[in-house]
């Protein structure tokens, strides 16, 4: 059964010991350090452990303690705190008379004011120890490293949203980690997947539209990434935030970002999605031909020297871009020139590697541009645009992400403009708001 109330530290004193477990035995049954529960002994009822202990220690009362443990510590709980300072103080009372005694051996005879002060300082020394020594379990570290980058490498075959639950509560717990963690190598770690995390988030939110919170967490990504002193987390934050202003509309600020990433990257893994998603995507929003052309250009230079992998990684991969990837951004930054030739010369390249169980949204989102190329064309063909944009939209399933709708709705301004509201149009018009309907 449940208890019906919040541990204490006394409780968590007083289950160590109906369970008759040493401080660090204790410990160890429960995955924390035993300075923790050290804490939790000297502070009893007036410390209160955290969320997360708290269900440790409920699993610990539940599962691991047997029915005569869990009997003993119904009883020393009801005996009360009293009592059991009162039996655990004989210890105490003997320590504190041999240190009295080597303080009078010491001092010859110093006065009470003398003892106090030693007291004081050795208290305080003791305390500065403490910080320095409390650290996180290393398989807790591990543990939260792998889960978030498997969340990153398989983000293109998940539903997002699903993922949002588990990353706030991850995130929220990694502030705390970080605030008890007084290990260097510790904390740069924990700053690493903190920083992973809020930048998982912050690209969700760009998918649902919410750009403010978007913001919010690629910021923060950038600022953990930088105090874990990771360029390759800096410039993969840089390119969260490129990517947040460019379905935000204010392209400017994409490409002030994606190439600040660029500079941090150096010529490391995020330096060919800087370029292409980055850069080369911007400035076919602001017109700027030659320049997507050069961009374009030392993409594929970056991505042949970079030993990118093969297939279509995750888009917000911490590694490389793949050649599929570049060739389908090059798509993009092309159609937004009015480039139909161009659009369809790196679209083939493209879809040729990805399908639907690799990358599902990135193979929708270069129909789409294949389908807009079509209607820009001179010689354009409404039937087959309208038919590659359904096809663009049975590839992915649920709810399309809001880089699907910017696109799609980009696709019926585009065919109204030319050809007026026709009967293909308002089919192309229901099918997504179907798929809007999705869950």
């Amino acid at each position: 059964m449940m208890r019906g109330r919040a541990w204490t530290g006394f409780e968590a004193a007083a289950l160590q010991e109906a369970m008759r477990k040493s401080i660090r035995e204790f410990a160890a049954l429960l995955g924390v350090e035993t300075t923790t529960v050290n804490n939790w002994r000297s502070g009893l009822s007036a410390v209160k452990p955290r969320s997360t202990a708290q269900a440790i220690l409920d699993t610990a009362y539940l599962q691991r303690a047997s029915p005569a443990e869990r009997e003993r510590f119904g009883q020393i709980v009801a005996d009360g705190e009293a009592v059991w300072r009162d039996r655990h103080s004989t210890l105490l009372r003997h320590t504190q008379t041999a240190v009295a005694h080597t303080d009078r051996v010491d001092g010859g005879g110093s006065a009470e004011s003398g003892d106090q002060r030693i007291t004081t300082d050795l208290l305080a020394v003791l305390g500065r120890v403490h910080k320095l020594s409390r650290s996180v379990n290393p398989e807790v570290i591990d543990q939260l490293r792998i889960s978030t980058h498997h969340a990153i490498a398989n983000y293109e075959t998940v539903d997002p949203a699903g993922l949002v639950p588990a990353l706030k509560q991850q995130r929220a717990w990694l502030d705390e980690l970080i605030d008890e963690c007084s290990h260097p190598k510790q904390r740069s770690e924990l700053f690493d997947i903190a920083s992973e995390t809020s930048g998982l988030l912050g690209y969700i939110a760009v998918g649902t539209g919410h750009y403010s919170m978007a913001r919010a967490y690629c910021l923060e990504s950038f600022h953990l990434g930088d105090n874990a002193q990771n360029a390759n987390l800096t410039a993969w934050a840089r390119g969260l935030q490129s990517f947040c202003e460019y379905y935000a509309e204010r392209y400017e600020r994409a490409l002030d970002y994606a190439r600040d990433g660029l500079a941090r990257a150096e010529d490391g893994p995020q330096s060919v999605r800087l370029a292409i998603n980055g850069v080369a995507r911007a400035m076919g929003k602001l017109g700027d031909a030659d320049g997507v052309r050069r961009t374009v250009d030392r993409a594929y230079e970056l991505v042949t020297c970079d030993n990118a992998p093969d297939g279509v990684p995750s888009s917000i991969s911490l590694g490389s871009y793949s050649a599929a990837q570049v060739a389908g951004n090059a798509a993009t930054s092309y159609l937004s020139l009015a480039m139909p030739d161009k659009v369809e010369q790196y679209a083939e390249l493209a879809l040729a590697d990805m399908n639907n169980t690799n990358s599902p949204w990135g193979r929708s989102l270069v129909m789409i541009d294949v389908a807009r190329s079509h209607v820009l064309a001179e010689d354009a063909d409404l039937d087959a645009a309208v038919a590659i944009m359904h096809d663009a939209l049975d590839t992915s399933r649920g709810k399309p992400m809001a880089q699907v709708q910017r696109r799609a709705s980009e696709f019926l301004r585009d065919v109204a403009e030319r050809w007026g509201d026709t009967s293909q149009l308002k089919g192309v018009r229901d099918a997504l708001a179907s798929k809007d309907g999705e869950k």
